[in-house]
């Protein structure tokens, strides 16, 4: 794919901040904060990342933690985990994660893609999981899918076994409609990017629409 516009990174970051800080303010610590529909969406998400491998006694990173509901959502299916790191750009989520003392859980503001903190910090992760960080419209596919990859090559380089990531999937639900500010991205394009990285690559497009058509893919080491 012919690249013909640069990406602006510290631009997107101030962005994303901005966007969720202001969700934030107004709406506090919600799951509508942090751009999910319900809780029921975010479980069904949460659920088919289980697919991916048997998480008990592993160290996960969760990039784009906001809140860590994730562990929350590990700890109610009685998984025990080695280790969760949970990371996000918004310090707002992060002083949020940090008010409440897990064992074993610890919350991390730091930018996947602007500095190298993650991998001075690594603790040797087994699993990273990536949820709703790529969805958002950049203003072209070109921006979208360099970002895209960009995140997945940097969160890809922390973990020991296996990135799952997220994406809501071009091929679209017919019994929803398409919103013009997010990034509908092509699974064939990822499939082929992820391959890239490991021929070791799973796609998962199978599951039923929460609300729209979505797709993960699982990339193993």
């Amino acid at each position: 794919m012919e690249r013909k516009t640069e990406l602006d990174l510290n631009k997107i970051s101030e962005n994303t901040i901005k966007r969720y800080s202001g969700r934030y303010k107004e709406l506090g610590k919600s799951i509508r904060t942090l751009g999910w529909g319900n809780k029921e969406q975010q479980m069904l998400r949460f659920a088919n990342t289980l697919r991916a491998d048997d998480l008990n006694g592993k160290a996960v990173i969760d990039i784009g933690c906001g809140f860590g509901d994730y562990f929350d959502f590990l700890s109610n299916e009685r998984i025990q985990l080695k280790s969760y790191t949970g990371t996000d750009i918004n310090p707002d989520f992060i002083n949020e994660g940090n008010k409440t003392v897990k064992e074993k859980c610890e919350f991390i503001e730091a930018d996947l893609l602007k500095d190298d903190l993650l991998l001075k910090h690594n603790s040797g992760w087994d699993a990273g999981i990536m949820l709703g960080l790529l969805n958002y419209n950049l203003g072209s596919p070109d921006l979208n899918y360099q970002y895209s990859e960009k995140m997945i090559s940097n969160a890809f380089r922390l973990v020991n076994n296996v990135l799952i990531v997220d994406f809501l999937s071009s091929k679209l639900f017919e019994g929803y409609p398409k919103e013009d500010f997010v990034f509908y991205h092509d699974p064939a394009t990822m499939f082929d990017f992820a391959s890239s990285l490991s021929s070791n690559t799973v796609l998962v497009h199978d599951y039923e629409p929460i609300p729209q058509k979505e797709f993960m893919l699982f990339i193993y080491k």
